[in-house]
């Protein structure tokens, strides 16, 4: 089984910044009071007693969320509480996105949003009641998303093995990949700039 991964440089700096903000509106003045609350909520919040096992998903989220809360900045704590659905849904809408590219969809086009609906709907996934609400697939729960990502990440590697034929292609999932189809056959690899999930 592979390890999960720690925390991103990026998410270092979150987490310590957030720390901060907490212990300063706790009154946590002294190292000993600092460092004792920032055990106390790694492990009651992920179960981890040293900052390096912080794992960068779940682990992140929660802990993010308790320092938000103790903060008293309840919008960034439920923003973190969801991190896990909302980091997810985005991954089914860029993956979606990616799929739309490689079918040669005109950008900005209502396709991609259509097309997930019908993959949802073939699929019997429930999720909200109205599939022209352009979040509507944001409703559905955490093992639907994680399902119709597989589709369509699943799609979105058959339409580049078709596409590449021939040519030696990296077939993982990248949320920053662009695809473009060129006039003469065949796709090219581009990347856009990192997206940040809703």
């Amino acid at each position: 089984m592979r390890k999960p991964k720690g925390l991103t440089a990026a998410q270092k700096g979150a987490f310590w910044r957030a720390f901060a903000n907490a212990c300063r509106n706790l009154g946590h003045t002294t190292a000993e009071d600092r460092e004792a609350y920032r055990r106390e909520v790694m492990f009651e919040e992920a179960g981890k007693r040293h900052f390096a096992d912080l794992e960068r998903t779940g682990d992140f989220d929660k802990v993010m969320a308790r320092f938000a809360a103790d903060a008293d900045d309840y919008e960034a704590a439920s923003r973190f509480a969801v991190g896990d659905v909302g980091r997810v849904a985005f991954l089914v809408r860029t993956v979606c996105d990616q799929v739309m590219q490689l079918k040669g969809s005109p950008a900005g086009s209502t396709a991609a949003r259509d097309y997930l609906a019908g993959v949802i709907g073939q699929a019997r996934m429930p999720c909200g009641p109205d599939p022209h609400d352009p979040a509507f697939w944001q409703d559905m729960s955490q093992d639907d998303l994680r399902a119709c990502f597989a589709i369509l990440d699943t799609h979105r590697r058959r339409l580049l093995r078709h596409l590449m034929t021939g040519q030696e292609a990296f077939l993982g999932f990248d949320p920053n990949a662009r695809y473009e189809l060129l006039p003469t056959g065949g796709v090219r690899l581009a990347y856009a700039t990192a997206r940040r999930a809703p």
